[in-house]
């Protein structure tokens, strides 16, 4: 059998550059970040994800899980399924809010004593991190990341010409 040889001009430039993606740069980067943490937060209960979640609902108590969706900007489906995995597990509970279509969230006693022995845990791991990092760069890539996460609110118009204008898009 003889493989077939394709080529695209782009690509070929690119070969030997390790990321040219954006977004397979920040997987990477997220993953690495994730085993950090995961690694501070040792043998919590949660991971941190749901610590993210819990944080967010010690702040304010009770909550719309679409409410708490914006809040923690991510969809629906994902925080339903987070929210699902602490409910079993005891962490939260959801209620029913002013009307049936509405569920509320609210952190259990459980929920709260795993805060208390993670988050001490998790800024930890904030310092270790802050240290490698030092103050400046983490400052940047804090006022980047936030960048980012707005890039998503953006009018689709303004999202097109960012599209046209990225790395290779027009080659």
């Amino acid at each position: 059998m003889n493989a077939k040889r394709y080529h695209l001009p782009f690509l070929e430039d690119v070969r030997t550059q390790r990321h040219v993606c954006f977004a397979e740069q920040l997987r990477s980067a997220n993953r690495a970040i994730t085993k950090l943490y995961t690694e501070h937060l040792g043998d919590a209960d949660i991971g941190i994800a749901q610590l993210s979640l819990l944080i967010r609902l010690y702040y304010f108590g009770e909550i719309t899980l679409s409410r708490l969706a914006q809040n923690l900007e991510t969809d629906r489906t994902t925080l339903t399924r987070n929210v699902q995995i602490l409910e079993r597990s005891g962490h939260l509970e959801i209620g029913g809010g002013e009307d049936r279509r509405q569920r509320k969230v609210r952190l259990t006693d459980r929920g709260f004593e795993s805060l208390k022995t993670t988050i001490p845990r998790w800024l930890t791991a904030q310092e270790a991190l802050r240290q490698q990092l030092g103050d400046p760069l983490w400052d940047e890539l804090f006022q980047g990341m936030r960048r980012l996460a707005r890039l998503e609110k953006e009018p689709t118009r303004q999202k097109s010409s960012v599209r046209s204008q990225s790395h290779g898009a027009s080659r």
